[in-house]
């Protein structure tokens, strides 16, 4: 059996499909490690067709996902200035989410999309991409590495009642010498 792989833009009219796309593959990545009600309360909150229509809409952002026989398995978000979610960061281009059903692991899909990513940031003249994972993501945390990305900072926040921790990574896509840690 062939699959055909697709990737494309997501247009407004797929915010839907977006939003289930987005809980599933937030589910898969942190539900084990978080507490439920916590998990429950983000998924009804963040990842509703109407949010994520409107993050479709801000000019500032992009989302690209990828379609397995026209199913939507793996996404990437991208966001620039003022819809970046950290300050004063805005000289790069923010890799604020990149997902890929489990199903789909192992394809090459993730790197599709962070392709796409650093090919976005080339175009539009930025240095550099970055982005936050997780500090008990360490399977994202070694495959950015792999990639290149080098740890800058931290980002610590409030996930339920818990605080959390995301280290920022930031991979050159200029062709200059690495930023200092």
């Amino acid at each position: 059996m062939t699959v055909s792989i697709a990737f494309e833009l997501v247009r407004p009219d797929g915010a839907a499909a977006l939003a289930k796309l987005k809980a599933d593959t937030f589910v898969e990545t942190f539900a084990a490690d978080n507490d439920p009600a916590h998990v429950e309360a983000h998924l009804a909150r963040e990842f509703t067709p109407a949010r994520v229509e409107r993050t479709l809409a801000d000019e500032r952002s992009t989302t690209w996902w990828l379609l397995d026989d026209g199913v939507p398995v793996g996404f990437l978000k991208v966001n620039r200035a003022g819809a970046q979610t950290e300050p004063d960061l805005d000289d790069g281009l923010e890799v604020e989410q990149i997902y890929v059903l489990a199903s789909h692991h192992g394809q090459g899909l993730g790197s599709r999309l962070m392709e796409q990513a650093i090919t976005t940031a080339q175009s539009e003249g930025f240095p550099s991409i970055w982005l936050g994972v997780w500090e008990k993501n360490l399977r994202a945390i070694a495959v950015y590495e792999h990639l290149g990305f080098v740890p800058f900072g931290e980002h610590r926040f409030l996930f339920g009642n818990e605080e959390q921790r995301d280290v920022l990574m930031r991979l050159r896509v200029d062709g200059s010498s690495p930023p200092g840690r």
